[in-house]
């Protein structure tokens, strides 16, 4: 039947697409976890428990997407219903995983934001500025934010003069920026599940007992 594989073709292509798409979450994590500018916030925040949570979040999304697309492509080639269900299972466990982490970060947006503020500030009041591992530390995260230096509650500025940026505010512009990219990727993988649970069911309905469509 045409309309069988046509069906099938597109599960074809939506696998590859989930692969693609769990591969580049893969990169991205990395790419937050070890990017110059973003390397520096971890290490500032090594007890920011969310921000942490959000980067193996980001590796288990993409490592799952990856598995669905191969499991995916396996069910569809070879035509079984047994794979397809295995398959069909999990795309809606990633539907509900992408939804629940979605609106776990836009809730906690603002929460990751002010424990990356605390962290900082908290380093420049606390510790040693003749330490060698401060000075790198703090060095990198204001070569790369473009900023030194805090303003308190008074409006007096910490750790540099007031002709430098804000870190506070650098730090909550580098995670509203790296927020969009992740909005973007969470809506088109949403996207992309719907049309596969959808080919999914199609398919299983078109697939004869024999296994041929």
């Amino acid at each position: 039947m045409f309309q069988a594989r046509c069906i099938k073709y597109c599960l074809v292509i939506l696998n590859l697409l989930f692969s693609l798409l769990g591969l580049t979450i893969l990169l991205l994590a990395f790419w937050f976890r070890f990017d110059e500018r973003t390397k520096s916030l971890y290490e500032v925040a090594q007890h920011g428990e969310k921000f942490t949570i959000g980067i193996y979040a980001m590796w288990a999304a993409g490592g799952l997407l990856l598995v669905a697309g191969f499991t995916g492509y396996f069910a569809v080639t070879r035509e079984s219903k047994c794979l397809l269900w295995v398959y069909f299972a999990i795309i809606v466990i990633l539907f509900l995983v992408e939804m629940a982490v979605a609106i776990w970060a836009f809730a906690q947006k603002d929460e990751v934001i002010k424990q990356l503020q605390d962290a900082y500030a908290g380093t420049i009041d606390v510790s040693n500025p003749d330490a060698v591992d401060f000075k790198c530390m703090i060095n990198a995260l204001h070569k790369t934010l473009g900023c030194c230096g805090y303003k308190d509650k008074w409006g007096l500025m910490r750790g540099c003069s007031t002709k430098y940026k804000d870190c506070l505010e650098a730090i909550e512009e580098i995670i509203n920026s790296k927020l969009h990219i992740f909005a973007a990727i969470a809506f088109g993988i949403a996207l992309i599940t719907v049309f596969g649970i959808i080919f999914t069911i199609l398919l299983q309905r078109s697939i004869k007992p024999s296994g041929v469509i």
